[in-house]
């Protein structure tokens, strides 16, 4: 039974992503990057970029948000932590509650981002424009460090649900989470309007899909 909720979700996942990715590349083509807030984010987020290739990696910070993360996510659900151990060879968090969340949310949610949008988003006006800075490396933190762990086997993936459907939902997440980052620092970007072209994007395939079936099975049909 699990299999096959877990095989709907898969391919609910996907019309999902595919349609999300699309609102995605229309939202950043759509994107000027003008106030002074916008420019300092897009600044610290290619601040990062450059030095996670040409300097530095870090690593401990990154485990340390991982296992953090699985400790918030779990606090979130009843559960309580057990142990903890973080070094720059990675990490080990023992939870009394887990599920597929708990296992994915540090592929998917930047804790670091999320502090500093929050610092961002309560800041004075004329803070903000410095706080955008980290704001921007800390989401590029986020997606350089997620992307170069997943280059190694993560049992997280495997835990509570199939490789599948966890590389699909955290793709999918990743979406959702930089597009409310992005609408935070710039009043440009609407999020309601985003999940709204996702969810029509959505409704567009499957209707479109229905539509290529439909003329399908009709040419099949024997005179």
């Amino acid at each position: 039974m699990k299999k096959i909720i877990f095989f709907i979700l898969t391919f609910i996942l996907a019309l999902l992503s595919i349609s999300a990715s699309v609102a995605m590349v229309q939202l950043v083509r759509n994107l000027s990057v003008t106030t002074r807030e916008e420019i300092s984010f897009l600044c610290g987020f290619i601040a990062y970029i450059l030095v996670h290739f040409l300097l530095y990696k870090p690593v401990f910070a990154h485990v340390m948000a991982h296992e953090l993360t699985h400790m918030f996510i779990s606090a979130l659900f009843g559960g309580k932590t057990k142990s903890l151990h973080v070094s720059r060879e990675g990490g080990k968090v023992l939870v009394s509650k887990s599920n597929f969340l708990v296992s994915l949310a540090p592929y998917f949610f930047p804790l670091y981002a999320f502090a500093a949008a929050l610092i961002y988003f309560i800041a004075r006006d004329e803070y903000r424009v410095y706080v955008a800075f980290f704001v921007g490396a800390a989401l590029s933190f986020h997606i350089a460090l997620t992307l170069f762990s997943l280059t190694t086997k993560q049992s997280d993936l495997y835990e509570d649900s199939n490789i599948f459907f966890s590389l699909l939902f955290v793709f999918f997440m990743n979406i959702m989470v930089i597009a409310l980052i992005l609408s935070i620092v710039s009043q440009k970007v609407n999020y309601f309007q985003f999940l709204k072209d996702t969810a029509a994007g959505c409704w567009h395939i499957v209707r479109q899909a229905f539509v290529w079936g439909a003329e399908f099975l009709g040419k099949k049909k024997i005179p």
